[in-house]
């Protein structure tokens, strides 16, 4: 572990942090492709997500005839901005020559949320052929007679024309989930669902797979089967939950190759808008729709599992990532959004060379110690900041750019606490996306190291809530429960994702506390709380500011003595190591200037407090 001093400058307050951070491996839990592709031999196909298009003899059927012409990328003709992949089979109508279409991603995905938008199409109601428009995971076949490994979750197979027997020659939706099969004689062990009705237009599938029992199939928000164990078709009560490693895959086939009567050439087109996988939990369609939306707005195109990704354009905006704490070198500016290293290093800059961020005025940057936006967190809105150490890789492995509401105000995530008993973590679907806490019992709590009061007096706290419940209460609490702020009854909303913002006004003497969130009676959920000074308090100060502008200092780096370009004698001047958080001197400067040859060499932060203005810089001693 490695502890930071990590300096959090409004502009009504300055909140001196120690937060600690972790090492992180990275580990990604998201895939998304939004299908942005030049054409079916786009290197970056194989490359970035992995897919490859099946071209030559393959199956189903044995023996079959699969064609890269047949993948293609396509304008949406809804929206020039966006593109679709489409699959086709084409049929011959004089030699009964078939062709098919499959995209296939590498085995890297096992359990939590797999959803596409696809568009289903009727054409083979009317040629009566058997094509089947498939969105599906599997395993290798190699693993096809191993109850033990085999894992496949047909999603969706649409058949416009059913060859299977529920409803010959009608239209029918096939959920299928195996515990195994045998190719010859066919011989299989699952269990699956039917739509029997027309599923022609766009539709979001979704398989969700979390809990080690059920797979969960949904067609837009509705559920459409419950898969657990085998039916009797051959063997009951054989688990069908996935227990490998499987690839992603989209196909256009004809079962068998059977053909309707007609002589005609003809197509028929699956189409797909994009696919999203997120590792190890289960998300709801509109938790699907508003991490797509995000993206979309983004400009993100594609992400993977490794931590690459991919935008079509060069992202502008508010914050500005820099290779060096001079500002210089390659930089990177972000518009508002989550990024995580990934997101940065796919721009041209690697975790290590991170070393600094400048934020527009009226916007702050949120650093997170993992990559879903969670647990320890730094909230930075100084004009610049370097990150400590010369390595963003050891600080944080994402960050978040959004607009400050209220300069006065402190917003912090429910999810970062420092500390918590109880709780857990889920998606939201509330403005700005990212996780809310959540399965809150009573007698659970949340604690927030280091939480700046910079004067005495009145306070708005504002929670941003959501309740299916009546009866729900938290309260808060300074300093492990020494101070007490009351409680809050918490409204039903009318559903756990329905959000409202509830308040309290407190009390509290000047200083930097453990602020507390305890959950009297359970029924609540948070995405984040908010401090605000309330405005009487804050006209003593209106007319200064929280910091030296002007204030620079030199040489830097330097060996001997370090100077100040404002006048700062008197001032208290506290010099923290950058590794080890810990201050190392205090002093008053004298004649603008502080003697600092004793120090080790190294990199160290200066805090210089003068008539109640503190102001943080960063130097070098050689």
């Amino acid at each position: 572990m490695k502890k930071y001093l990590i300096v959090l400058i409004n502009s009504k307050l300055l909140l001196l942090a120690f937060i600690l951070f972790g090492l992180s491996c990275h580990a990604q839990v998201i895939m998304f492709d939004d299908f942005n592709y030049s054409g079916n031999n786009d290197p970056q196909l194989a490359s970035f997500n992995k897919w490859q298009i099946i071209n030559g003899v393959s199956g189903p059927p044995e023996g079959a005839t699969y064609s890269r012409n047949n993948v293609a990328f396509i304008t949406d003709p809804d929206n020039s901005a966006n593109k679709l992949m489409t699959l086709k089979t084409t049929v011959n109508g004089q030699s009964k020559a078939i062709t098919h279409a499959r995209i296939e991603s590498s085995y890297e995905y096992f359990e939590g949320t797999y959803a596409s938008r696809v568009y289903l199409s009727d054409e083979a109601f009317i040629s009566k052929d058997a094509n089947i428009q498939t969105f599906f995971t599997i395993v290798s076949s190699s693993l096809a007679q191993d109850g033990s490994k085999y894992s496949e979750m047909d999603i969706i197979e649409y058949m416009a024309a059913d060859k299977w027997g529920v409803s010959p020659d009608n239209r029918v939706g096939y959920t299928t989930s195996y515990h195994k099969y045998i190719a010859n004689p066919w011989t299989p062990w699952k269990t699956y669902s039917t739509q029997q009705k027309s599923l022609a237009g766009w539709h979001t599938f979704i398989a969700t797979c979390t809990d080690g029992v059920n797979i969960r199939y949904y067609m837009d928000n509705t559920l459409i089967a419950t898969h657990s164990v085998t039916d009797n078709e051959t063997q009951a009560g054989l688990s069908v939950y996935p227990r490998s490693t499987m690839q992603v895959a989209f196909a256009n086939w004809i079962w068998n190759n059977v053909l309707g009567a007609g002589n005609n050439n003809r197509e028929n087109t699956f189409m797909t808008d994009w696919v999203l996988y997120y590792k190890n939990t289960a998300l709801d369609l509109t938790q699907i729709n508003t991490l797509v939306a995000n993206y979309k707005a983004q400009g993100l195109k594609r992400r993977n599992l490794a931590g690459q990704t991919f935008y079509d354009a060069p992202q502008t905006g508010v914050a500005t990532v820099y290779k060096d704490c001079n500002y210089g070198g390659a930089a990177v500016s972000l518009p508002a959004g989550n990024y995580t290293l990934g997101d940065l290093q796919a721009k041209g800059i690697l975790d290590n060379d991170i070393s600094s961020l400048k934020v527009q005025s009226g916007y702050e940057v949120v650093l997170y110690a993992n990559d879903n936006f969670s647990g320890s967190s730094v909230t930075i809105t100084a004009d610049d900041t370097c990150l400590v150490d010369n390595s963003f890789n050891d600080l944080a492995t994402s960050l978040r750019v959004r607009a400050v509401t209220n300069s006065s105000s402190v917003l912090i995530e429910a999810e970062s606490y420092a500390n918590m008993s109880g709780i857990q973590t889920e998606a939201t679907t509330d403005t700005g996306g990212g996780l809310n806490v959540g399965y809150a019992d009573t007698g659970d709590w949340m604690s927030y190291n280091n939480i700046n009061f910079p004067t005495s007096g009145s306070y708005l706290i504002e929670y941003r809530v959501a309740s299916g419940v009546n009866g729900a209460v938290i309260s808060s609490d300074l300093s492990a429960g020494t101070i007490q702020l009351g409680s809050v009854n918490i409204p039903n909303t009318g559903g756990w994702q329905n959000w409202q913002t509830v308040s309290q006004t407190v009390n509290v003497t000047a200083g930097t506390y453990n602020f507390g969130i305890y959950i009297q009676n359970t029924g609540v959920n948070l995405n984040w709380f908010k401090i605000t000074k309330s405005a009487s308090a804050l006209g003593a100060k209106s007319a200064s500011t929280d910091r030296i502008e002007s204030l620079t200092i030199y040489p830097n780096p330097t060996e001997q003595t370090l100077f100040f370009s404002a006048e700062v004698s008197g001032a208290n001047v506290s010099i923290i190591d950058s590794q080890s958080g810990a201050a190392v001197s205090q002093q008053t400067a004298n004649n603008n200037s502080i003697d600092v040859s004793g120090l080790k060499s190294g990199i160290y932060l200066i805090l210089v407090e003068k008539d109640g203005i503190k102001t943080v810089r960063r130097f070098i001693k050689k």
